[in-house]
């Protein structure tokens, strides 16, 4: 096969790859249920660019703890539970210093 042969190839695949392209895209573009999906993608795009990215992220976060874990249970800070265990000591101690009333 010759060059000149090969470029003929070339370029009649280039065409028809690029008419069949074509018509596939007006196609899809003249297809209602097609251009409804795109309206949907396009809001969805939009509704995630408008909202914080850091509250999309805990309202995901929060979704897989509540399917990992269930209702019953909440996940919290260390601190927090360190927190309300020295505040329970403290109880704790200040009970026990107290006088029983009679």
């Amino acid at each position: 096969m010759s060059d000149i042969e090969q470029a003929i190839r070339d370029l009649i695949s280039e065409e028809v790859s690029d008419m069949v392209e074509t018509h596939v895209e007006d196609a899809l573009s003249n297809h209602s249920e097609f251009q409804d999906l795109q309206y949907k993608v396009e809001d969805l795009e939009q509704k995630v660019d408008d909202a914080n990215d850091d509250d999309s992220i805990d309202m995901v976060v929060d979704h897989i703890i509540q399917k990992l874990i269930g209702d019953s249970k909440k996940i919290v800070a260390k601190t927090y539970v360190e927190s309300l265990n020295n505040q329970i000591a403290q109880l704790k101690s200040e009970l026990a210093n107290t006088k029983p009333t009679e």
